[in-house]
């Protein structure tokens, strides 16, 4: 299952952060595709934000999964996760314990996953792997 993990735009800055975070979507035996990385290349390159809005929404047709971090909050983020639940795909949330979060994105989410450290994601994400995939 590939999953599209949807993160913040921080000049390249929080490059390290997205590695890790895409390396536990790996140890979870999902695919991860991260845009700001994979089309991107941590940099700026689209102009124009319709163009980078219909990239990403084509982007995320391609995926099973989106994967948002609530924890701060995630204006640009959230309209991607709006975006992958008008394509009916799976939204996992994950969030720092003790983030307060919305009913709205309860509503299209079809699991939240509280942590310490991000890395406690891997284990209930392998479980969903496998409980989505029949492993």
């Amino acid at each position: 299952m590939n999953v599209f993990i949807t993160v913040s735009f921080r000049d390249g800055k929080n490059r390290d952060e997205i590695e890790y975070l895409c390396s536990l979507i790996r140890k979870s035996n999902f695919k991860d595709f991260c845009f700001i990385r994979d089309i991107e290349n941590y940099q700026k390159v689209f102009d124009d934000s319709r163009t980078l809005m219909n990239k990403a929404k084509a982007e995320i047709e391609k995926c099973d999964v989106l994967l948002i971090d609530m924890t701060d909050k995630p204006t640009g983020r959230a309209i991607e996760a709006g975006i992958a639940f008008a394509q009916n795909k799976k939204i996992i949330s994950i969030m720092k314990k003790g983030t307060k979060i919305k009913d709205t994105v309860r509503g299209i989410t079809d699991i939240v996953i509280e942590y310490d450290d991000i890395s406690e994601i891997v284990k209930p994400l392998r479980s969903l792997f496998e409980q989505w995939n029949k492993v």
